[in-house]
């Protein structure tokens, strides 16, 4: 065998080598691509299952409030009623018996007005019908007669430019900030600002013994933090939380987009 016929075997076997070196890296490149976009629709699959999880957790819970609200409204309402006229019948046919029929009286009427707004606010479609400015306020008139804070409420009287489900998901967050801001801080002023003037924006604030909200998240006691994000999520609402423990609470909800 000549020198020319070494360097062509030369040349040849480092060419099949380079040829087989590319044909492994374009096979394991492909095969990396394939996986990676595998993996992505493996996770826009979880991503749209506990999406649809959420939408119908959110709408049995919402279907039970609705239920609630009616039972509240015409049964547990109706009775109160009864007891309500009842006992003045029984002021006007026993005068004597006025002072301490009286205090039973307004306290039947304070109930029944708790109740019916109660209910009122546990029923979307009055939501849906008022708007949320109106649903908040009549949250508002629902929570400062109970004395637990002192409510400090603030608008600029604009309806939020919202579709109702975002409408619906904002009101049910503001409704579990409260609930446990009355349960959980211990704040005695409670600030509420609902701005719709140039995009919506919703901004409770306490001064209660405040968390490490940081910390929360990472933990099982977070759980309803979490939650309250991912309801947002839900409606394409973002919530921002600052808060730290001795300093109160800041929640601001918001549209995801602005």
């Amino acid at each position: 065998m000549g020198n020319n016929d070494v360097v062509l075997t030369v040349v040849v076997a480092t060419l099949v080598i380079l040829l087989l070196a590319a044909g492994i890296v374009i096979t394991l490149f492909i095969a990396g691509r394939q996986r990676l976009q595998q993996e992505t629709k493996i996770a826009q699959v979880q991503a749209d299952y506990e999406k649809e999880l959420r939408t119908v957790t959110n709408e049995v819970q919402e279907q039970v409030l609705v239920n609630v609200g009616r039972e509240l409204h015409d049964n547990i309402g109706q009775m109160l009623t009864v007891m309500h006229l009842q006992v003045e019948h029984g002021r006007l046919d026993k005068p004597e018996l006025q002072n301490i029929l009286k205090p039973i009286d307004d306290t039947l009427q304070s109930t029944i007005q708790q109740l019916r707004l109660l209910a009122k606010s546990l029923n979307n479609d009055v939501l849906e019908q008022e708007g949320l400015l109106k649903a908040m306020q009549t949250e508002v008139a629902r929570l400062e007669p109970l004395g637990k804070f002192t409510m400090h409420w603030q608008h600029d009287d604009t309806e939020p430019k919202l579709n109702k489900d975002q409408k619906l998901m904002a009101f049910r967050i503001c409704q579990e900030i409260l609930n446990n801001a009355m349960k959980h801080s211990g704040a005695k002023n409670i600030y509420l600002f609902l701005k719709g003037t140039g995009g919506f924006r919703l901004e409770v604030r306490d001064d209660g013994s405040g968390f490490d909200a940081e910390q929360q998240l990472k933990t099982a006691g977070g759980s309803g933090l979490m939650n309250i994000m991912k309801r947002a999520s839900l409606a394409n609402l973002i919530c921002h939380i600052d808060a730290c423990e001795g300093k109160g609470s800041i929640f601001m909800l918001q549209e995801a987009n602005t």
